[in-house]
C-alpha cells in the first residue's frame, strides 16, 4: 500500500507531463524512420531565357520534380541553381523538366 501511496505522489507532484518525461521514446532505428537525406547541389546552364518572367516558368517546371528542395534562378547569368535529393531525382530529369517547359537546360557542376 506503501509503495502505491509513494507512486501517486510521484505521479501528482510531476504531473502526466513528467511522467512521460520518464518514459524512453523508441530511437529512430527502432520506428523505422530514415536518417536525412543528404542534398546535392548541381547548378544549370538555361537556354532560351529572353524576358525577366522566364525564371518563373523553369523554377516552376524544375521544382515540381520529387526530390527537389529548392531552385534559384539567375536571369542575368542564365543559370539555375537546384538542390535535391539524389535518391530521388537526377540532374537528368531536372534538366528534362526544363526543356519540356521549353528550356533546354544542362548541368554544369555538381556538388553536396
Amino acid at each position: 500500500m506503501k509503495k502505491t501511496l509513494v507512486a501517486a505522489v510521484i505521479t501528482a507532484a510531476l504531473g502526466l507531463g513528467g511522467l512521460a518525461a520518464l518514459v524512453p521514446l523508441p530511437s529512430a532505428a527502432q520506428t523505422g524512420a530514415q536518417a536525412p537525406a543528404k542534398m546535392r547541389t548541381t547548378v544549370f546552364v538555361v537556354d532560351k531565357m529572353t524576358c525577366a518572367t522566364c525564371p518563373i516558368t523553369v523554377r516552376t517546371a524544375m521544382s515540381r520534380v520529387a526530390g527537389v528542395r529548392s531552385v534559384e534562378v539567375d536571369f542575368a547569368t542564365k543559370r539555375a541553381t537546384v538542390t535535391f535529393d539524389p535518391a530521388r531525382a537526377t540532374p537528368e530529369q531536372i534538366a528534362a523538366a526544363s526543356a519540356n517547359a521549353g528550356y533546354p537546360a544542362r548541368a554544369v557542376t555538381s556538388g553536396s
